[in-house]
């Protein structure tokens, strides 16, 4: 009786533990960070700096040496590659891989800022960044419409706001548009009718176009900040400017040059079908579920774009569709590897326990393995779903071995 009741003790821990391994599995399951790809931290670095107008012999010698010079004393330092083009230098700086890169990254950033005084006046200052495999956009949004400065301001003032207020959402990058720019082409006799010069033209509407700030101004309790608002607000504000003449008097803007609207010059412009657009990238932060960040910011803009009937837009990338149709897929293999293991088993052994233990067994070992996953924070992704997947094949394969060691035992026996 003794034997029996430990026995049945151990049965009813055994099954508890199953049932505590299937319940905390699931929920694991269903609360891991989805991902594309692992996190990886890539031991490398990028320094970049413009010089306008300048070609790739003064880039060469005027900005990549000087900033090769800087980086090449670094501890750490595996390799160090430069490339001078027309109006950027660009250093690819790799580090081996005991290197500290948070340490390597600090040191890097403190030589570079060390070496700015040595650059060009015009040369921007150098920039740098890690490599991040992690940064790239979850979801890309094309806006379509006719007037595309419209779009652009719509977009960075009212839908990126809107965005970067979701949880898990770093930045919305803009790209493609343009923004309006008031012209001033100067007519060349006029000016010299009035004994002006573009410089100093330029000069005024420059000390006219301010906001000065005055003080503070204390009225009672309170304390009122001064300003002097001086900034151009439209264009009729441009072209009624008073421009001073060097005999006395003053004269209009519009008098002497032709003021209008235009569109700045574009450094990038975004198609898609050809015809031209304003491109949104929401880039979300690390260690973030991309597939709950991508869901919740395509959930956003359709309620952004549902209040604006102008509006339209397009999802032209979205990790969330791939990495779901990823899951999906090898949920799939797993399960169906179970099931051929264990249809295999019973057909040829027609052993109705073994057959049954493996069919616990293994989904228990796989939702263990989502627990472990979730205690250890990884990440859901391509490489551990490829993992999980590689080991519920090789379960199959040893239970085809033990299906084969069983008949040939079989055999033997038969022919003894």
């Amino acid at each position: 009786m003794k034997v029996a009741a430990t026995f049945i003790k151990h049965n009813v821990m055994t099954i508890l533990l199953y049932l505590m391994v299937i319940v905390f599995g699931f929920y694991s399951f269903s609360t891991l960070p989805l991902a594309l790809m692992p996190s990886m931290e890539v031991p490398a670095a990028i320094v970049y700096a413009t010089y306008p107008g300048a070609g790739p012999e003064d880039i060469e010698q005027q900005v990549a040496k000087p900033l090769e010079s800087a980086v090449a004393g670094l501890s750490g330092l595996d390799t160090l590659q430069s490339t001078s083009s027309e109006n950027m230098a660009m250093l690819v700086v790799q580090f081996t891989d005991s290197t500290d890169l948070d340490d390597a990254m600090t040191d890097l950033r403190d030589k570079v800022s060390q070496v700015k005084s040595q650059l060009p006046d015009d040369a921007s200052d150098p920039t740098v960044m890690s490599i991040d495999i992690d940064s790239m956009p979850v979801v890309q949004v094309a806006l379509r419409g006719s007037d595309l400065a419209a779009l652009q301001s719509i977009a960075e003032d009212e839908i990126s706001p809107a965005l970067e207020r979701l949880d898990g959402v770093a930045s919305v990058d803009v790209s493609g548009g343009y923004e309006d720019e008031v012209a001033v082409k100067t007519n060349a006799a006029r000016l010299k009718g009035y004994n002006l010069s573009i410089t100093s033209v330029a000069q005024q509407l420059g000390a006219d176009n301010m906001a000065i700030p005055g003080g503070d101004l204390d009225n009672g309790s309170q304390t009122l900040s001064v300003r002097t608002d001086g900034e151009y607000s439209s264009l009729n504000d441009v072209k009624n400017a008073l421009i001073s003449l060097p005999a006395g008097g003053t004269v209009r803007l519009s008098q002497i040059a032709d003021v209008s609207m235009q569109p700045k010059d574009r450094s990038t412009i975004a198609k898609v079908d050809g015809e031209e657009c304003i491109m949104l990238s929401v880039n979300k932060q690390s260690g973030s579920n991309t597939v709950k960040v991508a869901q919740s910011a395509v959930d956003r803009l359709n309620e952004v774009i549902a209040e604006n009937d102008a509006l339209q837009a397009d999802v032209v990338m979205d990790q969330s569709d791939y990495i779901n149709m990823t899951v999906d897929n090898a949920v799939q293999n797993i399960w169906m590897g179970v099931l051929f293991a264990a249809v295999v088993l019973l057909v040829f052994l027609r052993d109705l326990g073994a057959t049954l233990s493996l069919t616990i067994a293994m989904p228990c070992c796989i939702l263990f393995t989502f627990l472990i996953m979730n205690v250890c924070g990884i990440t859901l992704n391509m490489m551990s779903l490829g993992g999980i997947t590689l080991g519920v094949g090789m379960i199959v394969d040893n239970s085809i071995d033990v299906l084969e060691h069983h008949i040939s035992n079989r055999a033997d026996g038969y022919l003894h």
